[in-house]
């Protein structure tokens, strides 16, 4: 197949509609559970994955792939089986802010949560905790990982909104960029007829189901 749009131009045109609209784009397929939460209220994002997975309340990795992820990336961190311990905090923003990283999408929890929305960096996570975490294991940057029921590895493309988060895998991002075209057109032709007094029902075809 021939891609006509670089990794950084498919990241900017998925982040241009909702991840609902993606979702019924890519046929109902790749969103995150809805454990993933935004921590950071309006701090949507749309960005390359690098992936890391931490040994259970051990954050060494996260702290490696802060200082090793390309400038424009976000971090999806697998915790390792526990969510108890906060993978993520403050500092970890401050460097993303400093280094141009846009955030971290995981399945762990995050503390330091005032600094956090005053710093305005994506995080999405399943909780909060006040729970620190060892630096005593490597654990692994670059490898496929699984964050809220979704797999993901290093170079697919990932989206967040107040709705939750979606994953694009890489091979898919420019296919899914013009489904999704299609799909925002439809979905506010849609609200148009609506506006115009039409019923819903008919607008959707469900008095054809009948």
């Amino acid at each position: 197949m021939d891609f006509l749009m670089t990794p950084d131009e498919i990241a900017y045109c998925l982040g241009k509609f909702p991840t609902a609209t993606i979702y019924e784009a890519a046929g109902k397929f790749g969103d995150m559970g809805p454990e993933i939460i935004p921590m950071v209220p309006d701090a949507g994002f749309s960005a390359i994955a690098y992936t890391v997975k931490t040994f259970p309340s051990d954050t060494t990795a996260v702290i490696r792939a802060l200082d090793t992820a390309p400038e424009g990336s976000v971090l999806v961190i697998d915790s390792g089986g526990t969510n108890r311990a906060a993978v993520w905090g403050g500092t970890s923003s401050l460097v993303c802010s400093i280094r141009g990283l846009v955030g971290c999408v995981t399945n762990g929890c995050v503390r330091d949560t005032s600094e956090l929305i005053k710093l305005g960096v994506s995080v999405y996570a399943a909780g909060i905790s006040p729970r620190g975490t060892l630096k005593n294991h490597e654990g692994w940057c670059g490898l496929p990982v699984s964050v809220g029921g979704v797999s993901v590895s290093t170079g697919d493309y990932v989206v967040g909104d107040n709705d939750g988060v979606m994953v694009v895998p890489a091979e898919n991002g420019e296919h899914i960029c013009e489904l999704a075209r299609q799909q925002r057109k439809k979905e506010e032709e849609r609200d148009r007829r609506v506006r115009n007094g039409e019923a819903l029902s008919a607008i959707i075809g469900l008095d054809e189901i009948g």
